[in-house]
């Protein structure tokens, strides 16, 4: 294979992987003041498994586009630049 080849595919996937995005279960956490599943409000992230038993809404999965992948548990949702993945609700309660 050729340099020019082996340097057009090295190119091309370092351009490529930028362009995965981040998609992050959280949490419902204050479902009290923002009931809707789609209301980014209300959302953390927590590494672990919250979820209990009774309720309709626990967590979902959010692309969260060019927005920062969260770092520490209880980080909010962003509210902008994020989109649910309607899919992806677990039914339940935040503990």
């Amino acid at each position: 294979m050729s340099f020019a080849a082996v340097a057009l595919i090295v190119g091309s996937s370092a351009f490529t992987a930028k362009n995965k995005r981040a998609v992050i279960r959280y949490y419902k956490v204050d479902a009290i003041n923002y009931p809707n599943a789609s209301d980014p409000n209300g959302y953390q992230y927590f590494s672990g498994d919250r979820c209990e038993n009774g309720g309709s809404l626990c967590s979902m999965e959010w692309d969260l586009g060019s927005n920062p992948s969260p770092t520490a548990d209880g980080t909010p949702l962003p509210t902008t630049g994020v989109t649910q993945q309607s899919d992806t609700l677990e039914p339940g309660h935040f503990e």
